[in-house]
Order: structure tokens, then sequence, then C-alpha cells
């Protein structure tokens, strides 16, 4: 096994400073055999605190730990192509070097699916950025003029961010804002009312329950008609705003709802935007933060040729039950998953599911047929 390009990347590069983990503790650990390599083993191993909620740069340290510990042959350089030859695949390192394979395991997080509605690339072409959130990002913004196109936890913080950065704020969202209640994991209960938040809440981040139970459950959301499973998906993972960002966006952020853009026009001073209110809007850049779609062009690490091989269905590439594509020899993980398995896909909680899935297939010969 070996890995190429950055790891923990989109952790590391793409995620607020300050950040607090929704999840519990006892939910994000990373997979290794015999669970050696969990947040618990960390804390035994380094004498690292247990803090909750779970700081971004506490997970960092826990993960290169893990790194170091459990993926000895790693190349920080990314994958430029890979190409199918006749007893596998070829790949090119952006650092040129090449390096055959027999399996493909394509692991790159949310980050390359990020979704720009059309009408909205239309209207602003090369003009428009995608929220990040980083504060490092957004800080660029002091005094300038900020619209922010979206209503979940990526637009909200990219907004309150921003506007706490010096930045004058507007954010437009095609439906209302909706705030998530303060059903944290680390709020203080007591026995009885912790068992009961337990039973309401097995996996944290997913509503409501019941339904939640279903996440747990990835083969049971596999077996379900694939249209029932969008609209659980849908259920499950609503786009909403943590509670801790409630009081900085509606403090500083001047809230659409219930609007969308619908012209935009590059003027000497910045851009000029219409919006289905009536209201025209004078700002210095627009960020878009609409959550994120599986296309699998956008992988242009892959050849043509090897992305003709892998058929997509109702938007999501077809997987087995191994996270095997149609090419037998490609393994989706992460996010494009999240078709079949459902939301626990695309989360730390989810990795033991894929890796025993994908280990599986790794260790047989010939190829199973596991749909």
């Amino acid at each position: 096994m070996r890995t190429f390009g950055q790891e923990m990347a989109t952790w590391k590069n793409c995620m607020p400073s300050g950040m607090l983990l929704r999840s519990a503790w006892e939910e994000t650990s990373l997979s290794a055999p015999e669970a050696v390599g969990t947040i618990d083993e960390w804390v035994r191993a380094t004498g690292g605190p247990r803090e909750e909620p779970i700081p971004l740069d506490l997970f960092l340290r826990y993960s290169a730990w893990f790194v170091e510990r459990f993926v000895p042959d790693r190349d920080p350089s990314d994958v430029a192509l890979i190409t199918p030859i006749r007893d596998g695949y070829r790949l090119l390192t952006k650092a040129g070097d090449t390096v055959d394979a027999e399996r493909i395991v394509v692991a790159v997080g949310v980050m390359p699916f990020a979704y720009v509605p059309p009408p909205l690339a239309r209207l602003f072409g090369g003009t428009v950025g995608l929220s990040t959130g980083r504060i490092d990002d957004v800080e660029r913004h002091r005094g300038r003029r900020v619209l922010v196109v979206g209503g979940g936890q990526a637009g909200l913080e990219t907004a309150g961010l921003a506007a706490q950065a010096g930045a004058y704020v507007q954010l437009v969202t095609r439906s209302q804002v909706r705030w998530f209640s303060d059903h944290e994991p680390d709020r203080p209960r007591g026995p009885v009312r912790r068992r009961i938040y337990r039973l309401a809440y097995p996996a944290v981040g997913y509503g409501p329950p019941p339904l939640n139970r279903l996440v747990l459950h990835p083969d049971a959301f596999a077996a379900l008609p694939s249209g029932m499973r969008r609209k659980l998906t849908q259920r499950l993972l609503r786009p909403g705003g943590s509670p801790w960002l409630r009081p900085l966006v509606e403090a500083n952020v001047q809230i659409s709802e219930r609007c969308t853009v619908t012209a935009a026009e590059k003027t000497s001073e910045g851009l000029t935007v219409d919006m289905s209110d009536g209201s025209r809007r004078e700002v210095d850049e627009v960020l878009i933060a609409c959550g994120y779609r599986f296309d699998i062009d956008r992988l242009s690490f892959l050849a043509p040729e090897l992305r003709s091989r892998i058929a997509v269905k109702n938007g999501w590439p077809v997987l087995d039950r191994a996270f095997r594509a149609t090419d037998q020899g490609v393994h989706f993980v992460g996010y494009p998953a999240e078709g079949r398995f459902g939301p626990i896909s695309r989360f730390v909680l989810g990795t033991e599911f894929a890796a025993r899935r994908v280990a599986e297939a790794a260790h047989s010969r010939p190829m199973p047929t596991l749909q």
C-alpha cells in the first residue's frame, strides 16, 4: 500500500482555524487493525489531552500521530494522471515519478466536488469564489463588501468569520436559515439524561431520531431504493448552522432569506448583483457555499479512458459492497460512497466500515463479484 498527496489536506487547508468538531469523542477515531489507532490510544501513548468539544488542532495532532504510526509509505506528491494498463494502472505524479499498481483507492474528500449551481456559474464566471471558511482566507476580506450565497454551515461560518474580521457581509439563501438545536454531546448530563441522549443520538450530527439510527447501518441503507436513499440523506444532513454561530451571524451579517441571485455585472468598482427580491447589491466579491455534488469529470487525474469505464447512476458512482466501481480495480471511499452507503461515508465515523471492506477486496484473488 502506498499513498499519494498531502494527508488530511481538507482538514489542514479548508477548515476554519479554531473550529470545534461536532462529533463525539468516541466517534472521532481513525481506523487501524485491532483498534490500536483510536483517539484514546493516542491519549495513552502521548499523554495528549481529552478535550470536548474537540478542537481542530487536537484532531490534527492525533491524525499526525496516526499517520506516522500506520502509514509509513507515503508520497507527498499529488497524482497527475492515472491510466489503465494491461495488469492494472499506471500513476504519474506531479513530481514526475511513475508507479504501477494493481488497485486504486480514491480518497480525495469533498473539496473536488464543491458545487456552484449552473445559474450562478453562468452569471459570475471567473469572478466567483468558493467558500473555505478558513480564518486566514476570510481575513483578506477585511474592509470589503462580501456576498455569501448559501445557508449551510460553510456559508454561515464564512459569513460570520468574515464579518468578525472586518468585512461588510451579506448572506443570501434560497430557503430560511435553520439553526441546529443545542444537542452537543459534551453538555453536562446526569447518568439518566446521558443514557436518554445516547438513545436519541447514537451518532452526533445526524437527525432526527429515530431516522438517525439508520446511519449506523450502511448495508441496510444501501439496500433501500435509490430515491429513498436520496431523500433520507437530505433529511439526515439538512443544511444549517451550529448554535455557537448564531449570535455572531445574527449580530453582524445582513441575511436575505428565500432570495436568489438573478443577474450580475462586473463594474470598475466590483460587482453589481440583482436579487429576486428586487434589490440591487454593490459588492466586491461573491463567495459560493452551496454544498457538494459528485462529478466524475472533476477527477481530472483519472484519464478519460478510465473515467469512461466508471459508471455513474443518479449522480453517484456505481459501487459494490467493497466500494469498487464498475472498473473493478478502482475503489471510491469517503464522500463519493455516500450515494450507496449513506451519510456515514463522508465522516470519520465511517472510516472503519470502508477500510474493512476495501481490505477484504484487496486480499482476495481473483477479484470476486460482491454486488
